[in-house]
């Protein structure tokens, strides 16, 4: 009794470590050797189109009480992060007044003091911080951006509608971060664009502002550095074809993990076209889905992280679903389940990781992430889900246990066989299979093994086997075990 209770926790426990093992290996040597060569064939460096881009900060005096400081925070990491011999900024302030700060040819440390002295005072006087702003790009050659940050209503709302207006005609490209009272649709009818406006709350401020800086300058859902133009359809061809070689890496070698635990042959080439191209296929879908989500939601952080989740879950959906084609018994439905389940834990680990350690060891590492976490759920979904189970004990300290349901486990010397019994121990290629039949396990043999020597005499081909018998053929013994 101890026995078996140890020998199904082991079970339970070893198969899905073991498919999570090959299932993060498989992705992270895909993503290694194919998803970094592709990225880095099809990158395209940042900045192609230098820019010029105006701060213009709010300094009412609503946006006391900690609020600019969150501001002023986020506004000098936004400095840090650009090349100022390539770019150009420049800092207005609007409260009852405007004041233009620092023009485009400052030097960064006189940006970061402009930001570093900004004091709250007064109404919100909007149309006259836009107007500051646009006569500070009147000079520039570059592309003219203004970033507006705001938390409340202008005193004159349909003048600043009508100026904004004219910033557009300009060329001007107007981005609006809003917060507190700032009302989305009005900051949309000065941008005229939804996917220029970003709202943050108290302590999602700096996301607001990188969210801004990658409509200006331009990234991708897997790249959290700048990067340059890719535009809609190439980009989403572009990460469409990462995920996919993703995907393909994890179908393949959870494919070769169940048929190590099967003790078959480890690919065939029916496998590695129907695994890796359906496995390909899937994470092309995942990715090119979540990087469509990706692009309208930047402005948003938190519907951006949710664009990111959906891409994830829907590869691991995909790639689980693929994988019931290959795992005995194992329902579809439960396949996608588990699959999604894996996707959203793999998601949430790659982009932990992508935050904490750079870009590209992020990316691989949560690959690895991301292949284990659909791996070990497919297998432990699996075992969840047994109508019945076949312990196939190879030797005395070697099992693989399978389930067993509507789908046949086929038994014979094939290369095929899910139970493989030597040629050279008498066993034809097909020699007999086991399922589920109206709850009943059945052994059915073949009757083309009445043509062999040892089998001319068998009369009965179809036996129930009840919960605990045992069978054994040549040096392979099985045992059914199945659900109380």
């Amino acid at each position: 009794m101890v026995g078996n209770l140890y020998r199904t926790f082991t079970e339970k426990l070893r198969k899905p470590l073991v498919f999570g093992l090959f299932g993060g290996t498989g992705c992270l040597v895909a993503a290694t050797i194919l998803g970094e060569v592709w990225l880095w064939l099809t990158h395209r460096p940042p900045g192609r189109e230098p820019q010029a881009v105006v701060l213009a900060i709010d300094t009412s005096s609503s946006m006391s009480g900690g609020k600019l400081s969150e501001v002023q925070m986020a506004a000098s990491g936004f400095v840090d992060r650009q090349d100022l011999k390539v770019h150009e900024l420049g800092v207005v302030e609007f409260a009852s007044s405007a004041r233009i700060l620092t023009n485009l040819n400052a030097e960064e440390s006189e940006v970061q003091q402009a930001i570093a002295n900004l004091q709250t005072s007064g109404t919100t006087n909007l149309d006259q911080g836009l107007n500051a702003a646009t006569s500070v790009l009147g000079n520039t050659n570059l592309g003219a951006n203004i970033l507006l940050f705001t938390d409340g209503q202008p005193n004159n709302k349909a003048r600043a509608r009508s100026i904004a207006r004219q910033i557009r005609q300009a060329g001007i490209n107007l981005v609006a971060v809003g917060t507190g009272d700032a009302k989305v649709n009005y900051l949309i009818s000065l941008t005229g664009d939804r996917d220029l406006v970003f709202y943050a709350n108290s302590g999602e401020i700096d996301n607001a502002f990188r969210a801004a800086e990658r409509v200006i300058y331009g990234q991708q859902l897997v790249e959290s550095d700048r990067s340059g133009d890719y535009g809609l359809i190439f980009g989403i061809f572009r990460i469409g074809v990462w995920t996919g070689w993703l995907a393909l890496g994890t179908a393949i070698a959870l494919i070769v993990g169940q048929n190590r635990t099967l003790r078959r042959r480890l690919l065939t080439r029916r496998e590695g076209l129907v695994g890796g191209g359906g496995g390909f296929l899937a994470g092309f879908t995942g990715g090119a889905v979540g990087q469509f989500a990706f692009l309208p939601t930047v402005y948003l952080p938190a519907l951006s992280l949710v664009a990111r989740l959906t891409g994830w879950t829907l590869l691991g959906t995909l790639v689980g679903g693929g994988m019931s084609l290959f795992v005995p018994n194992l329902p579809r439905d439960k396949a996608l389940m588990a699959g999604a389940i894996g996707g959203i834990l793999g998601a949430i680990g790659f982009l932990l990781l992508d935050a904490v350690v750079g870009v590209v060891l992020g990316r691989l590492a949560g690959a690895a992430i991301l292949g284990f976490c659909i791996g070990l759920a497919i297998a432990a979904i699996e075992q969840l889900n047994r109508e019945a189970v076949l312990w196939v004990r190879w030797t005395e300290s070697e099992f693989t246990t399978i389930s067993l349901g509507k789908k046949p486990i086929e038994i014979g010397s094939a290369q095929t066989a899910h139970v493989y019994l030597p040629k050279d121990g008498g066993f034809p290629e097909k020699f007999a299979r086991l399922f589920v039949e109206e709850g009943k396990v059945i052994l059915e043999f073949d009757p083309a093994i009445q043509q062999l020597p040892k089998y001319q005499n068998m009369k009965i081909f179809r036996q129930e086997l009840p919960n605990g018998s045992r069978r054994q053929f040549g040096t392979v013994s099985l045992e059914i075990q199945q659900k109380n």
